[in-house]
């Protein structure tokens, strides 16, 4: 009953055929039997024509193997947008996404550049994007200026996510108004809206574009994580994998870091040459092996370098890859070769929050602090709503502390802690900013906290990992935290397991 409820075209069919049956055998009974006895005397009469229930017969077995062939074929067609989306992503690996022209409102329609050049630097930065499939601006502008329907677009540009919006100049301030939207559904995902002074409108439409592009970034991100967290494991392909491996990253801890290897692991193994599979396998054993999570650090970092190394020489001008390999080199000891690659990732995407934050980070263990800070600020400045903010406030508290600004460096790791509070380091930074204004029982309850997250948190614990981050570069944070270190912390509680 369900199969016939999810099937009204092929209902239809059959209806039609079954009338039509009905009608041939009607039609052909009438002729047979008003025909003039000299000529029926002539012709052989069949006989599946002497009984009404023999024609009837036909008629319903031909509908049943019709029904049957119907119901072996399976479902029915699916949406041509859903076609051609997976062709799309398949294709390339990645979801697709479709910028359409902004609508300029106002009565001065000679100002409609305004818009239109609003909308290609957000498809040009959007672009740069490595995670997303763009339409280019002469696909999408053919919609300018029609009424739409997002679902027709979606069908018609084969994407899944289509960005539409408004300009509109209001007496001295111009505001545009932006909105994603799932094209398989016309579900709203994200609208924000950006009001600037019109004098202004030049020296800020870069401001606007970099806005827009990088909240889309993280948006259809998120997305994508959503939807590939209502799909079965099973049933995912390699960028499905690695998605939701990414989300398992947003509560990063001993647990979530397994999951999300295991899952990079999977889509290496369905697809060997995905060079984005590679670079994040590699980024995950070197980050657990420097926050001394893995088994043999020694061993995992040296994984991830050949690893990272191998995505590299597949994808050289890939900023993600260049962001993984990178940030593995700077987080263990090789901060002028990540520092190195980063920057190049960054001039491949300069709004990359991630590789902006991480070369700010791998800057603050190279001794560099002054100058990495302001890297720090500008990723949290261009994504404020990102799932990854408790990493970028945990990396500027350790650069505050780097550089004496214990008050500022508290309050960021009591930013990053209100984002997750799951990763033990981001307890322990907090530790070290409250010691460096003399704060020792905070501290001290800083420490405790990290115990809460990390059940192995430990001195020891942490002398294996700051040995591996710091190499001797930047001011150890131990110096610090060593003298006031609570005593039932000294030793890991082996019970735990690794």
């Amino acid at each position: 009953m369900e199969w016939l409820a999810n099937n009204e075209s092929s209902l239809s069919a059959i209806a039609a055929i079954i009338a039509i049956i009905a009608g041939v055998a009607v039609v052909t009974r009438l002729i047979w039997t008003r025909m003039p006895a000299q000529v029926m005397s002539q012709v052989k009469r069949p006989a599946f024509l002497s009984d009404w229930r023999n024609i009837a017969l036909m008629g319903v077995t031909f509908v049943a193997l019709l029904l049957a062939v119907l119901m072996a074929t399976g479902k029915p067609d699916e949406p041509q947008n859903s076609r051609e989306v997976a062709r799309l992503t398949k294709i390339t690996g990645k979801p697709s996404v479709a910028v359409l022209p902004l609508n300029y409102i106002g009565e001065d329609q000679s100002q409609t550049y305004l818009a239109d050049g609003i909308a290609e630097d957000v498809i040009t930065l959007l672009s740069r994007n490595p995670r997303f499939f763009v339409i280019a601006r002469n696909s999408s502008f053919t919609y300018k200026g029609k009424a739409i329907d997002i679902r027709q677009v979606g069908e018609e540009l084969g994407v899944r996510y289509v960005v539409e919006g408004s300009v509109r100049k209001t007496g001295e301030r111009l505001r545009v108004t932006v909105q994603l939207i799932d094209a398989s559904n016309g579900q709203h995902i994200w609208a924000e809206q950006y009001d600037r002074p019109f004098a202004k409108i030049f020296e800020l439409q870069d401001e606007i574009t970099n806005g827009i592009a990088v909240a889309l970034g993280d948006e259809i991100f998120q997305a994508e994580m959503a939807r590939a967290s209502a799909i079965p494991t099973d049933n995912l392909d390699a960028w499905g994998l690695v998605v939701r491996g990414s989300q398992a990253v947003v509560t990063w801890n001993r647990e979530s870091s397994t999951n999300a290897l295991a899952l990079f692991r999977a889509a290496l193994d369905l697809d060997p040459d995905y060079a984005l599979a590679k670079a994040e396998v590699a980024r995950s054993l070197c980050w657990r092996a420097v926050v001394a999570w893995s088994d043999d650090a020694a061993s995992d970092i040296a994984k991830a370098y050949t690893l990272g190394r191998e995505a590299l020489k597949a994808a050289p001008n890939d900023p993600m890859v260049m962001w993984a390999l990178g940030g593995c080199y700077g987080l263990s000891g090789r901060t002028e070769e990540g520092i190195r690659l980063l920057e190049k990732a960054i001039s491949k995407q300069p709004n990359y929050p991630q590789a902006l934050a991480m070369l700010g980070e791998a800057l603050m263990f190279d001794g560099q602090s002054a100058r990495g800070l302001p890297y720090i600020d500008k990723a949290i400045l261009l994504s404020p709503k990102s799932p990854y903010m408790y990493f970028y406030e945990f990396y500027r508290t350790m650069a505050l502390c780097e550089l004496d600004r214990y008050i500022e460096a508290e309050q960021a790791g009591q930013n990053s802690l209100k984002s997750y509070d799951g990763l033990y380091w981001s307890w322990l930074v907090l530790a070290w900013a409250r010691a460096g204004q003399g704060n020792i029982e905070g501290a001290k309850q800083a420490l405790y906290g990290a115990k809460t997250s990390e059940p192995r948190f430990s001195l020891d614990l942490v002398r294996e990992s700051t040995g591996i981050i710091f190499k001797n570069k930047g001011k150890n944070l131990l110096a610090l935290l060593e003298p006031i270190w609570p005593e039932d912390l000294k030793t890991a509680d082996h019970d735990s397991g690794k």
